[in-house]
């Protein structure tokens, strides 16, 4: 089966209106709403739904509604789909919402938590001083010397700017005080890259949150955490958490330790995961994800998605006729080959077409219809033969779409449209 994980956006990707349609359909998102409304004595439904921007942006109210409308999702998506991911993973605040997902907070003392957590960082934010930058362009190892030199520096070596964000192979961000911050912009322009300031009022993911995370860690200090239910990847290590006894420390050392998300996304890869649904407000992660191969993301809030995702969860359950596996064989066998690579030709037609005989020659044996794993195995197989034929493109794109159509499958291996983003 296809192994899938579950993302959680951070802050950044609260908007009005998040969580209506889902709300108007389905009563257990607003059940979960008005769970976070008990515990905070305030409607944030009310500013979730239909409230003004400027106050849902507030901090304080944004970490604890972008954490609801993750549990909300989740609580759907689990209840119409009955999938079980092989891990969960958040960036930055959505760390905590894959923690209360997967059972290690409960939620009630979740939402508490991401409140304070918004309050001691609008508290240092307050205090001024500090700014954020995105950085496209250069590597992670160029703006890192980049901040280390003017950390040494600039007035004196008394300001610090360090690499806060790791979001995607594209995009770094840098957090510090605001000149230093200014001087690396500067010389990471000369250097070829696009820096732009974020709208943000402190340096989060920064050595200048120390006193955050200080009153941070004394507030997790009254909670007490649950075994995971689910594996979850933290952004700060970028490998799963080893028990619940870990949480603590790790959400301290989030505030000031750079988001690691390109290892989370790494270990996801390496661990053979495929697909990923993102279970927030907008598709922040989903745009993050642009050019990672091998990694199709959905964002449960972008409804063409969700349908999709809806509609493939049920057709894993159902069962298909035996005629997609014979087709693709047919179409194997009658395309004309233009590789005369022998060893190529061995490893790309030969094997893979070995591999369809074996399975269909099981499932006619056992009496059983194709599984949707057969189905999509059996596509896996037959695009190998066919690249490794060296078809050109048109015939190639013609006979595939022609199989899918027939078969009634051609939305379920549609690929989706990713951009870029950025999230702290």
């Amino acid at each position: 089966m296809v192994r899938q994980a579950y993302l959680f956006p951070g802050q950044g990707s609260q908007y009005v209106g998040m969580g209506k349609e889902l709300c108007s359909t389905y009563p257990i998102a607003k059940e979960t709403i008005e769970e976070a409304n008990d515990v905070l004595r305030v409607d944030l439904g009310s500013l979730m739904l239909g409230g003004s921007l400027k106050e849902l942006t507030r901090t304080e109210f944004a970490q604890p509604a972008i954490l609801t409308m993750g549990m909300a999702m989740f609580r759907v998506y689990k209840d119409i789909t009955e999938c079980v991911p092989s891990y969960l993973a958040g960036h930055s605040l959505g760390e905590i919402t894959a923690l209360t997902c997967s059972g290690g907070i409960p939620f009630a003392s979740a939402v508490s938590i991401v409140h304070r957590r918004g309050e001691l960082m609008r508290d240092a934010a307050a205090a001024g001083g500090g700014a954020m930058a995105a950085v496209t362009g250069l590597t992670e190892v160029v703006v890192a010397d980049v901040c280390k030199l003017v950390s040494t520096t600039h007035n004196g070596g008394t300001e610090t700017v360090v690499v806060s964000n790791l979001n995607s192979e594209d995009q770094v961000v840098i957090s510090g005080h605001k000149g230093a911050l200014n001087e690396a912009a500067e010389r990471l322009t000369e250097l070829g890259a696009v820096v732009v300031p974020l709208q943000v009022s402190a340096p989060f993911h920064s050595p200048l949150m120390a006193s955050a995370a200080e009153q941070f860690a004394k507030e997790l200090g009254k909670y007490t955490f649950m075994p995971l239910q689910y594996p979850v990847i933290s952004s700060v290590t970028g490998v799963p958490y080893g028990s619940a006894n870990e949480i603590g420390n790790v959400l301290t050392d989030q505030l000031t330790a750079p988001v690691r998300w390109t290892k989370v996304i790494r270990y996801l890869l390496e661990n053979e995961v495929s697909e990923a649904v993102e279970l927030g407000p907008q598709s922040v992660l989903k745009k993050l994800a642009q050019g990672v191969r091998d990694l199709k993301v959905y964002s449960f809030d972008h409804t063409p998605d969700k349908d999709l995702l809806i509609k493939m969860s049920h057709n894993q359950q159902k069962e298909f006729s035996l005629e997609f596996i014979t087709q693709c064989m047919m179409i194997a066998t009658s395309t004309r080959n233009r590789n005369w690579d022998t060893e190529a030709y061995a490893q790309g037609v030969i094997a893979p077409y070995r591999k369809l005989q074996a399975m269909l020659f099981q499932l006619e044996q056992s009496g059983k219809q194709a599984s949707w794993e057969s189905v999509e195995q059996a596509y896996t197989l037959l695009i190998s033969i066919l690249k490794t034929k060296q078809v050109p493109e048109a015939e190639y794109n013609q006979r595939l779409e022609r199989l899918l159509e027939e078969n009634g499958v051609k939305q379920l291996f549609e690929k989706n449209s990713v951009e870029s983003a950025t999230m702290i």
